[in-house]
């Protein structure tokens, strides 16, 4: 029912123009809406449509990512601490990126506060991937990141994030994996995502609920590589990773690929 009102009435228009990409700027309970999702009697949206979410155009940086100046930091937990449990795909996940990027890793016991902070600011970091627990809520205060030692608040995101926005080197995409997020909320969705859009990193991929560690493992490898890689725009990369799940039938259901949110800048 939401495609037949969202999209169906437009496609005709998208299909002449040869449009490749949908931007939507949701209000109220659409923010928690996974939009790939969205179907009719041909399939998902997501096949047809690259699909990206921002809280607002004004804070949405249009130009594209330079693959050939983006090095990549990556840091993360495998390891159960301070109650959360383990999240064994994870070394693979950030394996494959050292593997194929030359990633800059900081796993488990590395992954400090201290020392992801320092890192990031030390060198021309332009994409940085997470891989850990977190909660984001409406409520900036009770939202965080999990590191081995305790916790990244939203200030800690923003001033990280911030610090960087008016240097050579900027955050261009900050990809958020493995995360939980508040459900139930309609302002949760965007809430850490939206809050590093506007501290300055250009786009964000964060997710709408728990997601499987597995299938996260496949999914972020091949979005990167396909920005890094390949030279897609960002939402291409991600329509062709959450398009690699959906063709696994073990993943094929949209609790597995549909939650992965872009937000901010697609090209």
């Amino acid at each position: 029912r939401l495609h037949a009102r969202l999209v169906a009435p437009l496609e005709p228009l998208l299909v002449a123009h040869a449009i490749d990409t949908l931007v939507f700027v949701p209000d109220r309970f659409l923010r928690g809406i996974p939009l790939a999702a969205l179907s009719d009697e041909r399939g998902y949206v997501v096949e047809r449509f690259a699909i990206v979410t921002t809280p607002g155009l004004e804070v949405t940086d249009p130009r594209r990512l330079d693959a050939t100046r983006s090095r990549l930091l990556a840091g993360g937990l495998t390891r159960a601490v301070q109650g959360f449990a383990p999240l064994p795909a994870v070394a693979g996940e950030l394996a494959a990126l050292r593997r194929d990027h030359d990633a800059t890793l900081l796993v488990d016991e590395h992954f400090t506060a201290e020392a992801f902070a320092g890192t990031l600011a030390a060198d021309a970091y332009r994409i940085v991937h997470v891989a850990t627990h977190g909660k984001i809520e409406a409520d900036a205060r009770r939202s965080f990141l999990l590191t081995y030692d305790g916790r990244l608040s939203m200030d800690d995101v923003d001033r990280m994030i911030g610090g960087k926005k008016l240097s050579r080197a900027p955050v261009e995409l900050l990809t958020l994996s493995a995360c939980d997020t508040a459900l139930g909320d309609d302002r949760a969705a965007l809430g850490l995502a939206g809050l590093a859009v506007k501290a300055g990193a250009r786009s964000v991929v964060a997710t709408l609920w728990s997601i499987s560690d597995e299938a996260t493992a496949l999914l972020m490898p091949e979005f990167v590589g396909g920005i890094l890689r390949d030279g897609l725009s960002r939402a291409g990369a991600l329509q062709r990773a959450q398009r690699k799940l959906l063709a696994e039938p073990r993943f094929a259901h949209p609790g597995y690929w549909a939650p992965f949110l872009l937000i901010g800048g697609w090209l």
